[in-house]
């Protein structure tokens, strides 16, 4: 059921005999990708070049394992090179052929083309059955040997084996690239082949002891040897098997080429993409077996003609599985080209509905979908109607479920196309793309936690230091200012008691002290955390912060409302600092300048001076500055300083305002006491 056929080897009426076989086809139903672990994405990295190892995990030589082979491998390997240099040893010495080094390099590539690239096909994709399939298909067309043997037992096996060879080959096309007959018309189209093809032709071959001179490269120079497995000698009933034969072998080759042009025009993106280069080469080998039968019927005297469609027919046949392995080579370049494209991407840091949408057009799913598991729960997502939704889909729906794990646990789960399964390399591209993207939304999630923590702490640290500053400046304005006023005051009568004036005099005296110490209590009170911070806010504290001498302070604020004691403190106590360094470094006559700005998102503040300015690059940073950077840094603000020699100095800075802390509060008001 090859070129020629069983019936092409002719009795003395000219029949002829040929060994071309025919070429590839897609099966459309994907397999199940396994699960993908958390080595994808290295391995996603190299897809262009192949770094997959295939093999029993048994332990090896180190000079297998740096080869990434296995042992049983290297037995296939070996076995279909021993079988191809048998072949040609027997090819050539083989006098009654017509062509016996073409036929020998024919036959030895028939058994090391499929094997080798079986081998390949089965070390990138593991899961497949094309690569075993490759790799069987090659074992069988090395029984083909016995074709050129001169052993009428072993000629007539030979003969019978070119029909097991034609049956393998469609076959052969019909599982590419999956190695399943998963459509209806593939499988009639094999059990026809067999009917009608191969049944007759091992009948023809029952009903000829002799054939004769063929006109294909595996024809023989004159008679070929005999044929003992002949059971009579009926030539004009072979003829008319013959004729069966042929008429037969045009129509299943047409009828395979019309199925691989129809996958070709409604197979999904996924499927035209995976038989887009093994299925044309497949379709000329087919037109070209069906023209050399329909020459053969209608034009047996064009002989020319016919031989160089017999040439013709060689090759294509010998370039069905080097199409294949070029269509699993530009699958892994797209999926590598696909996998750099995508890594590109996901530096934007998408999102899940993002990532879904940049994978689907690389893929071809226009109906792709990711679902990743909680992160601190690990349970997965539901759907509408309450079903987990990483449950396998009915195999009817044409769709398919991939697991990606990472450390052994499900991390991602993709629900793609069934069809993308023909296409693992791309489903593995798209696979590590969709852990890295997990793997990079744990990690800022963790941390963006983190610095939420972070921001909370040295929130939680100011307040704590705010609140007991609040507790001291009020300790010391109800104890010690209070104890301090009491002296003051007994001290004022006894003064007024005392008889003389030496002891009056001296009582005044102790009188001015305390009220000094007085001052400066309430000084060092205030410093600490001024009340009328609380009580009345922000601007009427920066009106009270006094100057040195005759220097003068100038506040602008316009609708600034009360917020959280922590936001109005970190301001207070920025613009406090400044302003101390201004009436410090500016000398007594500082004029400073303090501006307050409020919007909906933030709260701003700038101080400036009049004095000379300092050298930013120069200036070491103390205590001062850092405290500011750390109070308005651990509510997420910014500080900024504009200085030079010679220039005055801005101090700036902002506090972002949550929701709702723009709002006016109801005003605190705490009533005086006698010392304040």
């Amino acid at each position: 059921m090859d070129g020629a056929g069983p019936g092409g080897r002719a009795c003395a009426a000219g029949m002829h005999r040929s060994s071309v076989s025919t070429g590839g086809r897609v099966n459309a139903r994907g397999f199940r990708l396994p699960t993908v672990a958390g080595r994808l994405a290295r391995r996603g990295a190299d897809m262009g070049a192949g770094a997959g190892v295939a093999g029993d995990g048994a332990q090896r030589p180190g000079w297998l394992a740096r080869l990434g082979l296995a042992w049983w491998q290297v037995i296939v390997g070996g076995a279909a090179v021993a079988a191809a240099v048998a072949a040609v040893w027997v090819t050539l010495e083989a006098d009654f052929l017509a062509h016996p080094g073409w036929l020998a390099a024919q036959k030895a590539d028939f058994i090391l083309g499929p094997v080798f690239i079986g081998l390949y096909w089965l070390r990138r994709r593991p899961q497949s059955r094309f690569g075993p399939i490759l790799i069987a298909f090659g074992f069988v067309g090395g029984v083909y040997v016995l074709h050129s043997s001169s052993d009428p037992w072993l000629f007539g096996i030979g003969l019978v084996w070119e029909n097991v060879i034609g049956l393998a080959t469609f076959a052969l096309i019909l599982t590419f690239p999956t190695g399943r007959l998963d459509v209806v018309a593939a499988k009639v189209i094999l059990l026809a082949a067999l009917l009608t093809a191969v049944v007759p032709g091992i009948i023809i071959t029952l009903l000829l002891q002799q054939v004769g001179a063929g006109g294909s490269i595996s024809g023989c120079r004159a008679l070929c040897p005999e044929n003992a497995l002949a059971i009579t000698s009926k030539p004009s009933l072979a003829l008319d098997l013959w004729e069966v034969f042929r008429y037969a072998v045009i129509i299943l080759a047409l009828a395979t080429a019309a199925l691989l042009i129809w996958r070709l025009m409604t197979g999904t993106p996924p499927q035209r993409r995976a038989i887009a280069i093994g299925a044309p080469i497949a379709l000329i080998f087919l037109l070209l077996q069906a023209t050399f039968h329909i020459l053969a019927l209608v034009a047996p005297e064009a002989t020319e003609l016919n031989n160089v469609i017999a040439w013709t027919f060689a090759g294509a046949r010998a370039a069905i599985w080097y199409g294949f392995l070029f269509a699993l080579i530009a699958a892994q370049l797209f999926a590598a080209r696909a996998l750099q494209r995508l890594v590109r991407q996901s530096l934007r840091r998408p999102t899940e509905q993002e990532l879904e949408e940049m994978l689907r057009r690389p893929l071809g799913d226009p109906r792709l979908r990711l679902v990743f598991p909680d992160p601190k729960t690990g349970a997965w997502a539901r759907g509408e109607a309450g079903d987990v939704a990483v449950q396998p889909p009915a195999p009817e729906s044409g769709r398919d479920l991939t697991l990606v794990e990472r450390d052994g646990r499900p991390a991602v789960a993709i629900l793609h196309d069934a069809q993308l399964n023909d296409d693992p390399e791309l489903l593995q591209a798209a696979g590590a793309i969709a852990l890295l993207a997990a793997e990079n939304a744990e990690l800022d999630a963790a941390w963006n936690d983190a610095l939420e923590e972070l921001r909370r702490s040295r929130t939680r640290i100011i307040r704590a230091g705010d609140t007991e500053r609040r507790k001291f400046e009020r300790n010391l304005h109800d104890g010690v200012q209070q104890r301090l006023i009491a002296v003051n005051i007994n001290l004022g009568l006894a003064a007024e008691a005392a008889g003389d004036t030496v002891t009056r005099t001296r009582l005044d005296e102790i009188a001015e002290s305390v009220e000094e110490a007085i001052d400066e209590v309430r000084d060092v009170s205030h410093g600490l955390y001024p009340p009328v911070l609380s009580d009345w806010g922000l601007v009427a504290a920066l009106e009270r912060i006094p100057l040195r001498a005759s220097g003068q302070l100038t506040i602008r604020a316009t609708g600034i409302g009360r917020h959280p004691p922590e936001v109005e403190s970190a301001v207070y106590y920025c613009c406090l600092e400044a302003i101390q360094n201004a009436s410090k470094y500016g000398g007594p006559e500082a004029q400073v300048s303090v501006t307050l700005r409020e919007n909906a998102d933030e709260l701003s503040f700038e101080v400036s001076d009049d004095g000379p300015g300092f050298d930013l690059s120069e200036a070491h940073p103390g205590t001062g500055l850092q405290n500011m950077r750390d109070r308005l840094g651990a509510l997420d603000g910014h500080l900024s300083i504009v200085t030079a020699p010679g220039r005055s100095t801005l101090v700036s800075g902002s506090v972002p305002l949550a929701d709702g802390e723009n709002t006016r509060r109801p005003r605190v008001v705490r009533l005086p006491d006698g010392g304040d």
